[in-house]
């Protein structure tokens, strides 16, 4: 069941994207709810469409779309994860 507090993420990764698989097993690994798409079915193709995605993976966070490179760090596409979290909704942003 999810609440008015509780974001609607949507998770669009590319087949065989290293950042794609970073994000996926960092949400799973934290119980983070999310709806997989993939990038290559046709939903996944309108929805990069409709949203205009230009970087894998695709996030939508209450169908807003959100860059991956705000919190995928290099070297290693490590997770920044105030930054994600933040990005998804889930903690408060600092101002």
């Amino acid at each position: 069941m999810t609440s008015s507090l509780t974001p609607n993420i949507i998770i669009l990764p590319a087949k065989g994207c290293r950042r794609s698989q970073k994000v996926l097993d960092y949400l799973v690994d934290h119980n983070i709810p999310f709806t997989r798409i993939d990038l290559e079915s046709p939903e996944g193709r309108a929805l990069a469409e409709k949203h205009a995605l230009r970087a894998s993976p695709g996030i939508l966070v209450d169908d807003e779309l959100v860059n991956p490179f705000d919190f995928l760090m290099q070297p290693g596409c490590r997770i920044d994860e105030d930054a994600l979290l933040a990005k998804l909704h889930l903690i408060p942003i600092a101002l």
